[in-house]
């Protein structure tokens, strides 16, 4: 389940930057918290020019990254919940 959601994550963020391997996306839940709660909480860690292409003005980006994802994760009766940063932030 985890693996369809950062699948999912992947497709809709690597068009938009410009080095995509540069991306490192994650699950901050264990295992047993996924298959116990409806919550299931994505990290995304990107280089800082590429934090601003990935949330969008006004978080337009960023809700539509949360959308695509949360459409599969209504079939398994969850929640995706995505968190953005750059790799200079503490």
């Amino acid at each position: 389940m985890i693996e369809e959601y950062e699948k999912i994550l992947r497709a809709a963020i690597e068009p938009l930057v410009k080095e995509p391997e540069s991306i490192i996306i994650r699950c901050i839940d264990s295992a047993e918290t996924v298959e116990n709660s409806r919550d299931v909480h994505f990290i995304i860690v990107c280089p800082d020019e590429e934090l601003g292409k990935l949330i969008g003005r006004h978080g337009s980006i960023a809700d539509s990254i949360r959308t695509v994802v949360n459409v599969k994760a209504r079939d398994d009766r969850k929640r995706v919940h995505l968190k953005f940063q750059s790799f200079s932030e503490e």
